[in-house]
């Protein structure tokens, strides 16, 4: 059997096995963007899911923070923002005293210029703006404990505002299951050592690393985070879009930080989610639309592991335009069949433990990846194409085997899987995820 990959302006031509039984996952509806894409955005500022309108507002002389996210997402905010910001002045707020804040994480602080690119220059000219720090005690402070035991410390910007929007997308994401709602704030804009704190429940039992279109209500990553809405002495509002790989705006949620996400995750799950029956032994996929870098190609990995029987095999296209951008690789990692053979030897939770012992001084994101990645060699089998990644930088990474030809991944798959297996294709496995109807999704 014959199919095909999307590769930049080409296509790859796959060649499998025909004693292989190919699953072919559909969408439940093929996205469509709508011929007004700001009317989109305008529609759900003025109908708002469990809230009133921000013009129907009094914030006269309040304290208005909004939270943005930041230049590791691709959210359109700059073609919107100002709608936002219209909305406010009819609600009386002054946009000259509303703070803008970037919902870094512990991510790399935005320039200026970075900031105008982002929420657009004009607007950028229309508030004040701040980069959120995550390492300054002084710039933080803690709301809360959620029912898990995990701190909530925030920016006290945040904390001491009368009202917070958070603008932002839904996607799917490897641990909070769909980027957006309340995610903007913590970890957006959390301390570090909280993040880290939080973090550590993808490491806690069922041991479940990577929980990609999971639902909220099955998820104690998401659950935990969404605690910080009621910690909060101030009303959180919502806006969230959905966007393709062009960044054409497909559909904008906004109001109540719950009831409004929900109706995004709803959305995703019509347009990006692929309904399958079972798990299979297998997947092919491919980092389209993700391709610009390797941290975002991954996504084509994560995004379909729910597809994969325990044990699987990932037979990955990763285009990664620029190669491995702004990884930090170690110096060195150790042969990945040891690696492997060590991971498998001591199960599922130990594998944190052997990781601060191995690897010391990684930072909150350093380790959570790290720790991804050891979770996926001690389950899985990855055989991978990524042409822009040099032979040294395969080696450092560790965890996967590069081949030298698309073809070559079809083949030492059919080495590890055999002839009998069944195999799923995820043509645009940056931007899809499989729905599986033996687990409701």
């Amino acid at each position: 059997m014959k199919v095909e990959l999307p590769w930049g302006h080409e296509r790859l031509q796959l060649e499998l096995p025909e004693t292989w039984e190919v699953v072919l996952p559909k969408r439940r509806e093929v996205p469509r963007v709508p011929p007004d894409q700001l009317e989109v955005v305008q529609r759900a500022l003025h109908e708002p899911a469990d809230m009133p309108p921000l013009r129907a507002l009094d914030l006269r002389g309040k304290k208005v923070v909004v939270i943005v996210d930041d230049n590791t997402r691709p959210t359109p905010t700059s073609r919107f923002f100002h709608l936002l910001l219209d909305e406010l002045e009819e609600a009386g707020a002054e946009t000259g005293r509303t703070t803008v804040i970037t919902a870094l994480g512990i991510h790399t602080p935005m320039t200026e210029e970075e900031m105008a690119a982002k929420i657009g220059a004009e607007n950028l000219k229309r508030v004040r703006w701040v980069n959120h720090q995550a390492f300054d005690p002084a710039e933080l402070v803690q709301v809360g404990i959620t029912s898990r035991g995990n701190p909530m410390v925030v920016n006290r910007r945040v904390a001491e505002a009368d009202f917070v929007i958070s603008v932002g997308m839904i996607e799917p994401h490897l641990w909070a299951g769909f980027g957006g709602g309340l995610k903007n704030i913590f970890p957006g804009v959390a301390g570090a050592e909280a993040i880290g704190q939080h973090h550590n429940l993808i490491a806690e039992p069922p041991y479940a690393y990577n929980r990609v279109g999971w639902p909220p209500e099955h998820n104690s990553f998401r659950q935990d985070l969404e605690e910080i809405g009621g910690m909060l002495r101030a009303p959180v509002f919502i806006l969230n879009v959905v966007i393709d790989h062009k960044q054409n705006i497909l559909a904008a949620f906004a109001g109540d930080p719950i009831a409004a996400h929900r109706q995004g995750i709803a959305f995703n799950n019509a347009i990006a989610g692929l309904e399958m029956k079972e798990k299979v032994d297998g997947v092919i996929t491919c980092s389209y639309p993700m391709d610009i870098n390797f941290k975002q190609s991954m996504k084509g990995v994560g995004n379909v592991l729910p597809a994969l029987r325990p044990g699987g095999v990932v037979m990955a296209f990763l285009r990664a335009e620029r190669g491995i951008d702004d990884i930090t690789l170690p110096e060195k990692s150790a042969p990945l069949w040891l690696v492997k053979w060590i991971l498998r030897f001591m199960g599922p939770g130990k594998v944190m433990g052997f990781l601060d012992r191995v690897k010391k001084g990684l930072n909150v994101e350093e380790r959570f990846l790290t720790y991804y990645s050891m979770q996926l060699i001690r389950e899985h089998d990855l055989f991978f194409y990524v042409p822009t990644l040099s032979e040294e930088e395969v080696k450092k990474l560790g965890f996967f085997v590069q081949c030298s030809s698309p073809q070559e991944v079809v083949a030492r798959g059919a080495k590890k899987l055999g002839k009998r297996a069944k195999i799923a294709v995820f043509p645009e496995g940056g931007a899809t995820f499989p729905l599986l109807q033996e687990t409701d999704g």
